[in-house]
Order: structure tokens, then sequence, then C-alpha cells
């Protein structure tokens, strides 16, 4: 379990708190309902969003606010709820200087598709950190589309879980996937590169990220393969079939020539480690 804070909170729990847990799964079973949207929570839901200027609202299925929420990392719930909005805030703040300071999209308006955005913790904060950009959110859960649309107005599009079925409105400026690649398997990896690099627009960018060598350092268990793929399946979204949904590590060695070969996409970017300390960033140009 220290290796989920590592690489989930950049930083080691207090040994205390954790004596015999090494090799035990972090416990992401649902919430009841009346627990983890009590009014003490929403409490704290309003308090962190007047702060960041969001919407409060939190769905009960947000398996990404139930992991924080019950994380043994957190003491007390305030804490957990101001981890929740203050990363998703970090995160589109951080896609916000991409696109200004190493795209030089900052001026312009742009379409912004964010891919897999869950049930909003970075969505939400995209208008206010991107304001150039037109939000649309696409996810596989119709939950979580509908919940996006509803709460934050922003624009949605539902997934599928065949790269080839999903059936997107336009194509996009820009194509944002934080950490979907971290969990794809080998057999829809390169199908799902090609379904989004397909619907960036002409001169418009892929951005997505992997877990990288980094990664390796809390999986001291993983054998990588000579290729540089590694996929294992089970992940912290337990309601995704476990072979089609895991944890994957891809060292660039890998990554760059089969994107290339997939897409015929330049990479225009690659930086090690750079979402959470461990995560690779590459960013590909639609020629």
């Amino acid at each position: 379990m220290r290796a989920y804070f590592r690489r989930l909170f950049r930083k080691s729990p207090p040994a205390q708190e954790l004596p015999k847990e090494e090799n035990k799964e972090p416990d992401t079973r649902p919430l009841k309902e009346e627990i983890l949207l009590s009014e003490e929570i929403l409490g704290f839901c309003r308090e962190e969003a007047a702060a960041f200027q969001v919407v409060p609202d939190i769905h009960p299925d947000d398996f990404i606010f139930q992991f924080v929420l019950t994380n043994p990392y957190f003491t007390n719930p305030k804490d957990a709820v101001h981890y929740y909005f203050n990363d998703g805030n970090n995160s589109a703040r951080r896609l916000s200087a991409i696109l200004t300071n190493v795209l030089h999209m900052g001026h312009g308006p742009i379409q912004l598709l964010e891919f897999a955005s869950g049930y909003g913790c970075v969505t939400r904060h995209l208008p206010g950190m991107a304001p150039v950009a037109h939000v649309t959110a696409c996810d596989i859960h119709e939950q979580a589309t509908g919940f996006i649309q509803q709460t934050m107005g922003i624009d949605t599009v539902l997934s599928h879980s065949v790269p080839e079925e999903v059936r997107f409105p336009r194509e996009y400026d820009v194509i944002f996937a934080l950490s979907f690649f971290s969990h794809m398997p080998r057999s829809s990896w390169g199908r799902w590169i090609q379904t989004l690099s397909r619907n960036v627009a002409p001169a418009g960018y892929l951005i997505f990220t992997t877990h990288g060598q980094e990664s390796l350092k809390y999986q001291p268990e993983a054998v990588m393969p000579p290729d540089g793929f590694l996929f294992k399946s089970g992940s912290e979204q337990k309601d995704l079939a476990s072979d089609e949904y895991g944890t994957t590590v891809t060292l660039p060695d890998w990554v760059i020539p089969e994107v290339y070969r997939m897409t015929q996409a330049p990479l225009v970017c690659y930086k090690k480690a750079y979402w959470w300390g461990h995560q690779d960033l590459y960013i590909l140009k639609k020629v």
C-alpha cells in the first residue's frame, strides 16, 4: 500500500499508520452514499469549490473521490476533500501551461477534448484554467458524462469499450488523455492511440501520459519485458473488466516508435515523470 501513497500523493505516509499493510490493495469498495456525501463532507466540498471557483457537486460513484476519501493517508476527510479539488486544479493548470507555453495556443479559441474524464475531477477546473478552450469531456460511464453536462454545463461525448466504436461529433484541436494509457492492455493501447489521433484536427495535438520508468519504483515486484511494455490486470477502478483496464507501464523506447508507426504523427514533446512525479508526458502533432 505504501507504493500507492507514493504514486498518488508523491510522498510516503507516516510509517506508524501502516503497520502491516505493505502488500494489501487499497480498499476501493464504494461507500454508501450517505457516508460519501454526508452533510459534513458536502460542506467541505462547498468550501473547496468556493476557493477554486468551481462547482462543488460530487457524484456518489466518483471512484477517484471514493479512493481519496477512504485512503488512510488522510487523518480527516477535510484534508482528503482538499486534495481532490487541489489535485484537479493542479492538473488543469498544468495543461493550461502546456497549451500556452509549449504549444503557443493561448490566444485563439480551440476545441479541447478531455478523454477519460471520469466524474470531473479535472474537468470542473478546465474552463477557468484554459479560457481559450471550448471543453468537451468524454468518458465510458454514461452517469459521468450526464453528471458533467448537467452540473458543470460542459459538453460531453460517451466513450465505448471498443475504440473503433466511439463516435466523436467533430475533430479537436487538442485531445488530452491524462492517465488513460497507464491502464490499457496491449490489445487496445495502440487502437486507442489511433482512434484519438484520427479525431485530432490537422495541425492539432494529442497529449497523453503514461506510467514510465519512474513508476517502476513503486512496483518493485514488476518485471519489465525486454520490449518495454508491461501490463498487470486490476486497478482502483473496480467496475471495469480487469483484463481491459489494469496498470500499464510503457517505456519511451517502446512508446515513441510504436506511436509514430501507428499514426505517422511526429513527437513534439516528451517529458519524463512530468505528471505527479512519475507519469511521462507525450505530445504528438497531427500532420
